[in-house]
């Protein structure tokens, strides 16, 4: 077990691959929730890039502006909760359980945290959403402390599955237990904020960058919980192993997402 507490070196590796996955699989799955919705409003100049979505509402109705902006956050709502349940009844503590619980997170990020910015940024989807609505200052803020309070609630939920990836004695055992998360957690989410950041580049404005540096420390708020938080007897990791071996599997999925993510770049348009 001394030699597991000093090596978590591949643990790293594959969360900070998967942490990437899923953070650029779910922005672009939300942004194609608005390029959908454009599709089915017959939005003109309707184009997709890789972290935002360009069209001309000019002709459209308030109505159909809000389906459009709506329905990014409707496609990571639905992701974080799809998500979760799996991680919920999922037995099986591997890669692939690490995958679905950072699509999870990521979800959730992507529809409470457009409700916190909301004040702040009123051309962001849920900013857009209220001020179309007429929505008071102080309504607009209640909104941003709701998305915060709930966003809080649901990573502090999902921060046991985190916990679970643990063996029994690393999970019980204090002196093993901080090592495992910071290697599953902290080390990986330094990494993939640096890769997804890039990954975001070009950007339309600076305030794109927001979500790729800033959200993703959304997973630290609950890291307490992980260190320390003792929960109901569980089905932990009955292989370590499993997530801690090189699986160029990883490396494919993660060329896969970068390709996707590239392309994208130079936008993929309906009319």
């Amino acid at each position: 077990m001394k030699k597991m507490k000093k090596n978590y070196n591949y643990l790293i590796i594959n969360s900070t691959i998967l942490f990437v996955i899923a953070s650029i699989a779910e922005m672009t799955l939300h942004e194609c929730g608005h390029y959908l919705a454009g599709i089915l409003v017959h939005v003109k100049e309707n184009i997709l890039y890789h972290n935002y979505v360009s069209n001309n509402t000019d002709e459209l109705s308030i109505s159909k502006i809000i389906f459009i902006k709506a329905a990014g956050p409707a496609v990571s709502l639905f992701i974080g909760v799809f998500f979760h349940i799996i991680c919920f009844f999922q037995r099986k503590k591997n890669l692939l359980f690490l995958f679905n619980l950072y699509m999870s997170a990521f979800g959730y990020i992507g529809v409470f945290g457009y409700l916190i910015i909301a004040p702040v940024f009123p051309y962001g989807d849920t900013g857009y959403i209220c001020n179309a609505l007429h929505f008071s200052t102080w309504l607009t803020v209640t909104i941003a402390v709701v998305g915060v309070i709930l966003l809080f609630f649901m990573m502090r939920d999902l921060v046991k599955y985190f916990v679970d990836l643990a063996t029994e004695e690393i999970a019980t055992t204090k002196e093993l237990r901080f090592p495992f998360i910071r290697s599953l957690i902290m080390y990986p989410l330094f990494f993939g904020i640096i890769i997804t950041t890039l990954l975001n580049i070009p950007i339309p404005t600076f305030a794109s960058l927001i979500a790729p540096v800033c959200s993703p420390f959304a997973i630290m708020w609950t890291y307490g919980y992980a260190l320390n938080a003792k929960y109901p007897k569980r089905i932990l990791n009955q292989d370590i192993i499993n997530i801690n071996s090189f699986n160029y599997r990883l490396l494919i999925f993660l060329a896969i997402i970068v390709i996707v993510n590239r392309l994208l770049v130079g936008g993929l348009s309906y009319n």
